[in-house]
């Protein structure tokens, strides 16, 4: 027996027992004479109960059986909606932890990637300022040496200068001592004796 039997024998059951009831009476109740089955204008006043109680199930019977193959449908439509939506949350939440799990790898990858980046921009930097530090050495010797080989020259030159100035002090010391030693008579007897040495 169905859910739907089971109302309506319940139903039917509890108007019977209502009727019975009614005709039996409490201890307090006026008895009288309940109509279950009889029809006609006599019975106008007390309408035939069994009637109705037949009548109320074959309209409860007609309505569930008429709404069963609709509600029947509209359940199975639902609930195949209701598999298909929990299928695709099913779907989109499997994709999204994909999605979230390839982000991570993603990210893990960029993390390495900068790590690699940052070592060998430090180790290029390293290199370059090796490189800037050997050339700047270079460079500060050669400047050093050219400072040397100028200052040297400078030096060299200053002693040919001194040495010049010397020499022609000496002569004119000598110059100027050969005159006071020499007497008029002895410049005038060099004097014909270097003419002399020139004609000959």
């Amino acid at each position: 027996m169905n859910r739907f039997n089971l109302i309506i024998t319940n139903a039917a059951a509890l108007l019977w027992a209502s009727t019975s009831f009614a005709a039996g009476g409490g201890h307090h109740a006026e008895p009288h004479i309940a109509n279950m089955w009889g029809l006609g204008e006599k019975y106008a006043e007390s309408p035939a109960l069994g009637w109705l109680t037949i009548t109320f199930a074959l309209f409860a019977w007609g309505v569930v059986r008429s709404a069963k193959g609709p509600l029947k449908n509209h359940l199975v439509t639902r609930a195949d909606g209701l598999e298909k939506a929990m299928a695709e949350a099913q779907k989109a939440k499997a994709d999204a932890e994909r999605r979230a799990k390839e982000a991570e790898q993603k990210l893990a990858a960029l993390e390495g990637d900068m790590k690699q980046m940052q070592a060998d921009f430090e180790s290029q930097g390293k290199l370059e300022a090796e490189r800037i530090k050997t050339s700047a050495d270079e460079m500060a010797k050669k400047i050093a040496k050219d400072a040397e080989d100028t200052i040297g020259a400078e030096m060299e030159r200053a002693r040919e200068t001194l040495r010049a100035e010397a020499s022609r002090l000496a002569l004119q010391l000598a110059e100027e001592r050969i005159k006071q030693m020499l007497t008029p008579a002895d410049d005038e007897k060099l004097k014909k004796t270097l003419i002399q040495d020139l004609a000959a």
